[in-house]
């Protein structure tokens, strides 16, 4: 009977997490959902709700990881698509100043690029680096109050002046 009681409630709920954290590693491609023992209040409670966290993470950064990409990619065919025409027109150019401008356009698209790879490459490392942090509490008090010295140190003239004040 004993062995019973503890299939039905240790045993079983953790195969169900250990077959969800399996299926998950395997279709990275449609999300999973992890079964949902919160309402639990002991280990196998905790962990389901670590799993269900741990793998929303994961689905978010997929997910940001995607939409970066594709920006990336959209980011980088508009210089390319110019200096493709204005390499394919270079030959028909009739004149010195036709490939004079063709040659500037070129030389703009190129630098163009460069820039492109080189912000890419630096948000790339920031949100490595990011991502290595942990996170710590932030004193909100201390912050906006930082932020609103800031402000008004640096308002240019202008006659307005940003206060902060906290309640409770």
């Amino acid at each position: 009977m004993l062995s019973l009681l503890l299939a039905s409630t240790i045993a079983g709920p953790v195969r169900r997490l250990a077959e969800s954290a399996e299926r998950v590693r395997h279709r990275i491609q449609t999300r999973v959902e992890i079964p949902d023992f919160t309402g639990r209040r002991d280990e196998i409670g905790h962990l389901s709700g670590a799993l269900r966290d741990m793998t929303n993470a994961l689905y978010s950064r997929i997910e940001a990881i995607e939409m970066f990409a594709a920006d990336v990619a959209h980011e980088l065919k508009n210089p390319l698509t110019s200096l493709r025409s204005a390499v394919e027109t270079l030959p028909l150019a009739r004149n010195e100043n036709s490939r004079a401008r063709l040659l500037a356009v070129i030389e703009h698209d190129v630098k163009r690029l460069d820039r492109l790879i080189s912000d890419i490459s630096d948000a790339s490392r920031l949100d490595a680096e990011m991502q290595r942090q942990d996170m710590a509490p932030v004193d909100l008090r201390r912050l906006l109050t930082t932020l609103t010295s800031v402000a008004n140190e640096t308002r240019l003239g202008h006659d307005v002046a940003v206060e902060v004040r906290f309640e409770g």
